[in-house]
């Protein structure tokens, strides 16, 4: 009996499992299976002929289709969309239609008697209600409570959608920035695997070069030494430049939304210019940045979030008035109308809300002011970002000019050292083969130092939070700041008023502290002084003075 329970038991509860739509781990394993074998498969449809050599805007192009990050911030935006027009149709009235239809087995009669000593005995039962009642009812109701908090939520729901679309504004320019480093590490990797293949054939051979010159004795075995140990590391540091290659091409093919796999040429021919970049002072770049970096525009739209939770705060303490009107039809014979209309305000405070509303206020309200020092403090580090980054391009760019200079001057002496005549002999000639290596390695780093010009300037577009520093672009902008400027002037000297008068104040308090300090050290002088001082001697008195 205790069997047949317990099996009646297992069967109910997985019944009511399977009902209620519990997934088990096997059956999240079966999907997981699936998802993996489909999602292989998807990521060998999207493909670039192998042939194809890609330009740095065609890269950017197919980042900015592909790219599956950008889609999922693309895909949030369009949820924070959906979610403000759901808002706004929470400002509708409640608009209720009811219809109910009741059947009875026999009449609804009733009877009734008057109250003791007031008339006579009971009366005869009556009818009131056919046996089959249809009620129709439509009801329309505002709540003016309801419909300014759907207002601010709308307003909200603004704010989220306008901040998702900058959460996506900034992942598209970390996207450009990362499309432009992975670009031209793949392009420094082509051309290193170009110059070092030959290379790395003939250090091979002069391996047995040097063991057959030790062997016959024509060096010493420390020279032989030393000579395959300057090839083993040469070859070692030329190798390296190699085994980054495949690396670059599998993280660019990734971000770019294609298989990850080491197939993928670039355009390296950009590595064969310096180009030349202008910026504007560093003032006006920090306040373009102050102006442009979507950081900025989300703690903005934060704290106007802040704001509107404050004011539907402040909606929630005043009274839940509602207003509606009602209309309903009976088919009830015994009516008299069988048809009428209501109009009616109810309204309703709970007082005992009060204080936590208060509460509530009083936090969103410290909320708003930390989004205020929030927002000043990104400043900061938006303008060292973009002290930083520039830095960070002068510095690469004295680094392009001593690898430029390098890369000169070691090809002027390989050329004149192949030239001359006078090389001859096994041992000129590995000393020739070191020469080429080590001219090999300063061009590829000449190339590298190239590639990170370019990175570099975009950093500082990045942290600049705009896409070009074209000379339009760039009076647009400062225009913009001396109109902002000029209509601020008067709000720009109070503040400055108040923050001069503040540290006065603030210094002469340093100062009152300061003497009070003085005065109370200086006292403490005086009574260490004199309790340190010997008692006076007492002096006798004279006993012929009366």
């Amino acid at each position: 009996m205790k069997k047949s329970f317990s099996w009646l038991l297992a069967v109910v509860a997985a019944g009511v499992v399977s009902l209620t739509g519990c997934k088990s781990f096997d059956e999240y394993q079966a999907d997981r299976l699936a998802s993996a074998v489909a999602h292989f498969e998807r990521s060998q449809y999207s493909d670039i002929p192998e042939d194809k050599v890609l330009t740095l805007n065609e890269c950017f192009a197919l980042a900015m289709a592909n790219n599956l990050q950008l889609k999922v911030a693309g895909l949030e935006e369009r949820v924070s969309r959906e979610m403000r027009t759901y808002e706004i149709l929470g400002m509708l009235p409640e608009l209720t239609v009811s219809d109910n239809l009741t059947r009875r087995d026999n009449t609804p009669a009733s009877s009734s008697r008057q109250l003791d000593g007031y008339g006579p005995g009971t009366y005869s039962y009556s009818q009131s209600q056919d046996r089959t009642v249809n009620y129709l009812n439509i009801d329309l109701a505002l709540s003016v409570v309801d419909f300014g908090l759907a207002f601010f939520n709308t307003c909200q729901a603004n704010d989220r959608m306008l901040l998702r679309q900058q959460h996506t504004r900034r992942a598209e320019q970390n996207l450009v920035l990362e499309t432009v480093r992975l670009y031209f590490q793949v392009a420094a990797a082509q051309r290193a695997i170009n110059i070092t293949t030959r290379l790395l054939d003939e250090c091979k051979n002069r391996y047995e070069l040097i063991e057959r010159m030790g062997a016959a004795g024509e060096i010493t075995p420390f020279r032989a030494f030393d000579e395959a140990k300057r090839f083993i590391e040469m070859e070692r540091r030329l190798t390296n430049y190699i085994r980054t290659y495949e690396n670059s091409c599998v993280e660019l093919r990734a971000l770019l939304g294609l298989y990850p796999n080491a197939k993928i040429k670039v355009d390296d021919s950009l590595l064969d210019t310096i180009p030349e970049f202008t910026f504007p002072e560093m003032e006006l770049m920090e306040q373009i940045a102050l102006m442009k970096r979507p950081e900025l525009f989300q703690i903005d739209m934060q704290k106007h979030i802040n704001i509107l939770e404050c004011r539907k705060t402040i909606v929630s303490m005043f009274p839940n008035v509602r207003m509606f009107i009602d209309f309903t039809n009976s088919n009830n014979s015994f009516l008299y109308h069988n048809s009428w209309i209501e109009l009616g305000i109810r309204a309703a405070y709970n007082l005992l809300t009060l204080p936590r509303q208060i509460s509530r206020y009083m936090a969103y309200s410290a909320q708003v002011d930390a989004e205020e020092y929030r927002a000043y403090a990104q400043a900061i580090a938006i303008m060292a970002q973009v002290r930083i980054a520039h830095a960070n391009l002068m510095a690469t760019r004295e680094r392009l000019d001593i690898d430029i200079r390098a890369s000169d001057i070691f090809s002027r002496h390989l050329a004149a050292a192949e030239e001359s005549s006078r090389i001859s002999g096994e041992l000129s000639q590995l000393e020739l083969a070191h020469m080429r290596l080590e001219t090999a390695e300063k061009q590829i780093e000449k190339y590298l130092s190239i590639g990170n010009y370019y990175v570099s300037y975009y950093r500082v577009l990045n942290a600049l939070g705009i896409e070009n520093l074209h000379e339009t672009t760039v009076a647009g902008l400062r225009a913009q700041l001396e109109a902002e400027r000029e209509r601020a002037a008067e709000e720009l000297a109070r503040a400055r008023a108040e923050y001069e008068a503040a540290e006065r104040e603030r210094a002469a308090a340093e100062e009152d502290e300061a003497s009070e300090e003085d005065d109370d050290d200086e006292a403490a002088d005086r009574s260490e002084t004199s309790a340190a001082a010997p008692d006076a001697p007492e002096i006798p008195a004279d006993p012929t003075v009366k």
